[in-house]
């Protein structure tokens, strides 16, 4: 049908636009589809292919990102700064301090002060290292002190026995245990009471022939005042043990006057004499083996039995039969009262002559350690 006036002609119409087919795939697509598998739990069976991500469209804008660029180049700029400012001060401070080490002199005097100033140095030091080997290496002697005081605390309170006991076995060869008790008891008596070692003044040890030997000086305290006194020691059976002691006696405290000196030393005149009247009258009744068995132990000793007994054959042959003491001489003893002498004016049947005797207290009585008579010069023949 002929299109009417005004009317457009169908033909002449515009087409209407297509749609895009659903299956037209857009650019930077793929076409695959992703297929899951899973179990009966609802947990995948196999990894899922993970598709190819896309590509995401920038978000930030670009005037932000320039200047947080600039902001980070600014930054590391100021870090780099101040590390090589940091670089330079420490650099200049080492170069300082190398620049005040001493250096090698350059002439041959220099060279040769410096060789000798590090000479010095090394022998000093080596003194040094020798001095102190020496020192740790030297034992340090033992401790006297409490030994010492032990034994002079057991001395005053009485036990001077017990003391002898207990020292050592050289001690006890020397010295009688009367002798040393009388000893003790008269230095208490001369001194006091002991109190102390305020001060130990040296200590010293030796070994010899007769082995192992310690001693220790020291400053000791009685109840009259201070003084010094000494302690040897011995080492026996693995223990320190006393060898001989010795203590100072003041002169505050010793005797002044010779009228004092010499009452200490008086003797017991009467004891001696009758001890002495009793061995002139064996030596009479030519009793030589009674004398001498009675005699202390230095004496039978110093002399054996038959040789005394050929001695008094002697004496009664030159002076005759004893008769009577004229007079006593002298009669001392020590201070600590175990040893006497005595001197005598003695009258036999064919001559007067002096005798001399000396006595050590044993167990409370005197024993006779020395007996000499002079005898007279013989006549000469006219």
């Amino acid at each position: 049908m002929p299109p009417q006036d005004g009317q457009d002609d169908p033909d002449d119409r515009p087409e209407p636009a297509k749609e895009p087919a659903k299956d037209a795939l857009a650019p930077g697509e793929s076409g695959s589809v992703d297929v899951r598998f899973t179990d009966p739990e609802g947990k995948p069976a196999v990894a899922p292919v993970e598709p190819p991500r896309r590509k995401r469209a920038h978000t930030i804008p670009v005037a932000i990102a320039v200047k947080v660029g600039e902001t980070v180049v600014h930054s590391a700029d100021a870090i780099g700064d101040k590390v090589v400012q940091a670089s330079d001060s420490l650099t200049a401070r080492v170069g300082e301090s190398l620049s005040a080490l001493p250096v090698v002199p350059r002439t041959r005097r220099g060279r040769v002060m410096a060789r000798n100033v590090i000479l010095s140095f090394l022998l000093v030091f080596s003194w040094i290292a020798v001095i102190v080997g020496l020192q740790l290496r030297h034992a340090r002697p033992p401790d006297f002190r409490p030994l010492a005081e032990t034994i002079l605390v057991a001395v005053r309170d009485g036990q001077a026995r017990e003391v002898y006991q207990n020292a050592s076995i050289r001690f006890q060869e020397v010295v009688l245990e009367e002798t040393f008790v009388e000893q003790m008891e008269d230095m208490n008596r001369t001194l006091g009471a002991f109190e102390e070692i305020s001060a130990v003044l040296d200590t010293e040890i030796n070994r010899g022939p007769g082995g192992r030997t310690g001693r220790v000086d020291a400053r000791l305290e009685f109840a009259t005042g201070s003084t010094k006194g000494s302690m040897a020691f011995r080492w026996e059976g693995g223990t320190w043990k006393m060898l001989g002691i010795f203590v100072d006696v003041p002169k505050e405290v010793a005797p002044a006057t010779q009228a004092q000196r010499e009452a200490r030393v008086k003797g017991p005149e009467d004891e001696l004499r009758a001890v002495a009247q009793r061995i002139l009258e064996q030596s009479a009744r030519n009793e030589a083996d009674a004398i001498w068995q009675e005699a202390a132990l230095g004496f039978q000793q110093s002399i054996a039995l038959p040789n005394f007994r050929e001695t008094e054959a002697d004496r009664r042959k030159v002076l005759g039969p004893f008769r009577r003491i004229l007079d006593v001489t002298s009669a001392r003893q020590n201070p600590s009262r175990t040893g006497a002498s005595l001197q005598l004016l003695i009258e036999f049947e064919k001559a007067t002559i002096t005798g001399s005797f000396e006595f050590t207290k044993i167990d409370d009585a005197w024993k006779l350690t020395f007996f000499k008579l002079v005898l007279p010069l013989p006549s000469v023949p006219e």
